[in-house]
């Protein structure tokens, strides 16, 4: 009766936490991008975007974005709309 309790209450907590702290992003098996420097001056944004090892590099064309170099594993992304808003370092993430 232990075990099963036990097992539920971490299977529970796993979730809770993927759900809400995007832990797959965070340990690499989603690829994710991220906002590099602030936005252009026609509105637009570069995003450096990094592979994951599930789902391979980050695909960004469907957004209308063109793909930039490719450095090691990271390769850039030029947006001509912000896909990723700014947060300043007390603002907590909205889910």
């Amino acid at each position: 009766m232990f075990r099963t309790a036990l097992a539920a209450a971490l299977v529970a907590s796993a979730i809770a936490a993927a759900h809400h702290g995007r832990v797959l992003d965070r340990v690499g098996l989603l690829g994710s991008c991220g906002a590099v420097g602030a936005p252009t001056k026609d509105g637009g944004q570069w995003l450096e975007c990094r592979p994951g090892y599930l789902t391979g590099d980050p695909d960004l064309s469907q957004d209308a974005c063109t793909a930039g170099v490719k450095r090691g594993a990271v390769r850039y992304w030029r947006c001509p709309t912000q896909l990723i808003g700014g947060r300043s370092s007390d603002e907590t993430p909205t889910r």
